[in-house]
């Protein structure tokens, strides 16, 4: 595998100054799951135990799972923190590709390690979060519609590239699709509690930004300029509310989506798209130190070659970033492209990626890529497909999103640790009364120093058809105390201490930070 090779002069300093200093580097694991037979589970493995390293136990640990298509990945730092990894390496990324799993549920499992980057610091407690709204209605996207979402993603992530300050904003997360949000009625608004039910996944993007605290003026200039391009779009518009008492999942709506205006500019920029929903679809995860503008790099070359995107999870984990994407492959180059999955250099990774789903031929792109003169210059490709993605199914009128958040001391034995989200979905299905099925379709997971589990998740349930819509929140408040309930008490009957469990399980997404928790 041949190296990137360092073009830009500010990663080449920071590449000679991490070598120099020894920069830590931090293993992972990257796994994408495929649609596959009739045996493909729904939901793939949440175990916070690495594929290629059964005997440790990741500090960090995602899942993302949708229409029969996600990834899974696992950071954790080495035993002897300056090994070499013996790999196919550069500078500052090793990663080797390891053999499909028979079983046919894991299409590919990646493995390696990078050097951190030391200039990349970020605060959590100082983040702001942002909900960009295509469409209310449910995930569906069509080609000209994949579209649009990159252009979104692109739009939030130019926001945050350093400008005439030169200052510039981590992306510490972005998802798409998620849950989106409606205002509830005035009279409802101060407690929430006219708040229906949402969508599991609408063609909505949830970010969050990191902020320098000496810089109290870069947080309206995003969101003002992040305002402006929605506008421009006809994409609705939340942000985080940050009165007083206000918690994660309360939103303060600065635009609603204007569906006319959406409709004009897809068919103004993209009405040239093939019609249909898309039949294939390519698993993509960019990997590389955490630095600001690479994402946003990554963004650019992809819209500028017509490569549409189905879905994105992207996330820092250890101060490596992550980008992992599910790209829709062009109708001309479906049966085309070989079953397989590939590592390479950022140019080659994209360069191969836009033969396959880039939407026109590759001398129809006029501008010439300049990826390899970008922050992103030494971030690794991973592909994986094709993948049959179950858009048509993915999402139901029964289906409704439940949020979690738990706590529990980490257990040392990998066969007796519980794993509290496939507990919650177990339990949340043996309700066959109101429960046909369920998912998890988001899930992230941290170990801290003091050897304590926390996570969250959002699982998707399907209700029994004919529920009538006004009768849907009361069944889901009576249905996740009783999950609740349930889960701790097997908990406590698989030995944790009740006063060490934190568990709540809602359907209103606040609920999370306003109601207590099982302790």
């Amino acid at each position: 595998m041949p190296s990137t090779g360092l073009q830009h002069p500010a990663l080449a300093a920071v590449a000679a100054r991490a070598a120099s200093a020894g920069s830590p580097a931090v293993l992972f694991d990257v796994t994408h799951f495929g649609a596959g037979g009739a045996d493909t589970p729904r939901t793939p493995p949440t175990d916070v135990t690495p594929p290629t390293a059964k005997d440790r136990v990741a500090t960090e640990t995602l899942a993302f799972h949708l229409a029969g298509m996600g990834f899974q990945l696992h950071t954790w730092s080495p035993l002897t923190p300056s090994k070499q990894m013996d790999m196919v390496t550069d500078n500052r990324i090793s990663v080797c590709r390891h053999e499909s799993d028979t079983s046919g549920t894991a299409h590919r499992l990646y493995s390696g390690s990078v050097a951190i980057n030391p200039d990349f610091l970020y605060d959590t407690a100082h983040s702001t979060e942002l909900l960009l709204t295509l469409d209310y209605a449910a995930w569906r996207p069509d080609y000209a519609d994949s579209l649009m979402i990159a252009l979104a993603y692109h739009g939030m992530l130019d926001a945050t590239t350093p400008n005439a300050d030169g200052i510039g904003m981590p992306v510490l997360f972005l998802q798409s699709p998620v849950a989106p949000f409606r205002d509830p009625p005035r009279r409802f608004r101060e407690d929430g509690s006219g708040e229906a039910p949402r969508l599991p996944n609408g063609m909505a993007l949830r970010m969050i930004v990191g902020f320098d605290v000496s810089n109290r003026h870069k947080r309206i200039e995003l969101v003002c300029d992040i305002a402006a391009f929605a506008a421009e779009h006809g994409f609705g518009l939340q942000v985080t509310d940050r009165r007083f008492g206000r918690v994660r999942g309360e939103w303060w709506s600065v635009l609603p989506p204007d569906h006319d205006r959406y409709v004009e500019r897809k068919t103004e920029l993209f009405g040239w798209a093939p019609d249909g929903v898309p039949a294939a679809a390519q698993l993509v995860t960019f990997v590389g130190p955490a630095r600001i503008g690479s994402s946003a790099a990554i963004a650019a070359d992809l819209l500028a070659r017509h490569v549409g995107i189905l879905a994105v999870s992207e996330a820092s984990m250890q101060e490596i970033a992550f980008l992992n994407l599910a790209v829709p492959i062009a109708p001309a180059r479906i049966g085309k492209t070989p079953s397989d999955g590939s590592c390479l250099p950022i140019t080659d990774g994209i360069g191969q990626l836009a033969s396959s789903c880039g939407l026109t031929r590759r001398q129809g792109v006029r501008e010439r890529s300049t990826i390899g003169d970008s922050a992103a210059a030494d971030y690794r490709v991973l592909a994986t497909g094709p993948v049959r993605p179950r858009i048509e199914e993915s999402v139901k009128e029964t289906d409704h999103p439940v949020w979690l958040s738990w706590g529990i001391p980490l257990e040392p034995d990998p066969a007796l640790r519980p794993d509290v989200a496939e507990l919650v979905l177990a339990q949340l299905r043996e309700a066959t009364d109101r429960v046909t099925d369920g998912q998890i379709d988001y899930y992230r997971v941290h170990v801290g120093a003091g050897g304590r589990l926390t996570g969250r998740a959002k699982i998707t349930v399907s209700l029994v058809p004919g529920v009538h819509r006004g009768d849907v929140p009361s069944l889901l408040s009576e249905l996740c105390p009783w999950a609740q309930r349930e889960v701790a008490a097997r908990l406590v009957r698989d030995d944790v201490p009740l006063s060490a469990i934190r568990l709540r399980i809602a359907w209103r997404e606040r609920w999370l930070g306003r109601s207590s928790t099982i302790a």
